[in-house]
């Protein structure tokens, strides 16, 4: 009997890897690990974006008084410092107090912009819709359509303006206005799955770029739900087998999957 095949599970952190680098869809599909040891960036990081989830309660609270949110925020920090490893025990298993203590000092040093940031947010636009646009009626919730053929999880759904909509935590650089190219496509692949979900048109998204206290709302135009779904029959067929050409990038020299990507064709074969 003929049976249809089946197309691979993707995921929007697929999407977002490709978007890196296709190759790298490649490898991680087969098996490689994507991450390299723990260091104190990605301390750092993790840090940040759990602290950006005390801004809602720290803004209500402390939003007309610079000074108290930079406290408040420190506060929040010393206590997050001492949960990380409960929260992420597998990830951070094995990782020095040094490198703890140097992603605390980096964190820390972040809190006035922060805090001044979260604060001009405020005054601009209300301390209501700022609130309504940080707080969480969701954290992390799983999402997923058949239809789609996609999966993902975005950092938190907030309610604002009586719609359910999804927010990313990004704890690196801010551009200058909107958002990363990445983040657009992130946040419009998120769109996609709660829609199919909800059945409900989602116009917008929200990137948070925690090392700043910044919000951006993001418009999702067709163009980006196009490229979403363009990029999702590519990692399709990279996953079924499909090597993508070899572009040579500045960040090559610094990926694990190097030795793997520089191979002849036959030598790859080997491992694949």
């Amino acid at each position: 009997m003929f049976t249809e095949p089946h197309n691979p599970e993707i995921s929007v952190s697929d999407l977002l890897l490709y978007l890196n680098c296709p190759r790298k869809v490649y490898f991680v599909s087969r098996g490689f690990e994507l991450f390299p040891e723990i260091n104190v960036s990605r301390v750092e990081r993790m840090l940040l974006k759990e602290l950006s989830l005390t801004y809602p309660e720290s803004v209500k609270k402390y939003s007309l008084n610079a000074d108290n949110l930079h406290k408040e925020l420190e506060i929040d920090l010393a206590q997050i410092c001492i949960d990380l490893p409960l929260l992420f025990p597998g990830e951070l298993e094995g990782v020095g107090k040094d490198i703890f203590e140097e992603a605390e000092t980096r964190a820390r040093a972040k809190i006035p912009e922060i805090a001044n940031n979260l604060l001009r947010a405020v005054e601009e636009y209300g301390k209501e819709p700022m609130l309504a646009a940080l707080t969480p009626v969701k954290t992390e919730p799983f999402l997923s359509s058949e239809k789609l053929n996609l999966k993902g999880v975005p950092s938190k759904l907030v309610c604002f303006e009586g719609l359910h909509v999804p927010t990313i935590l990004k704890p690196g650089n801010c551009p200058d206005q909107g958002v990363w190219a990445s983040d657009r496509i992130h946040v419009a692949a998120l769109v996609l799955l709660l829609e199919a979900e909800s059945g409900k048109e989602i116009p917008f998204a929200f990137v948070e770029y925690v090392s700043f206290g910044l919000l951006r709302r993001v418009i999702i135009r067709s163009s980006d739900r196009r490229e979403v779904l363009q990029i999702c029959r590519r990692v399709e067929k990279i996953k079924t087998g499909f090597m993508p050409e070899r572009k040579e990038e500045k960040f090559c020299n610094e990926c694990n999957f190097l030795e793997h990507c520089t191979s002849s064709p036959s030598l790859m074969s080997k491992f694949f």
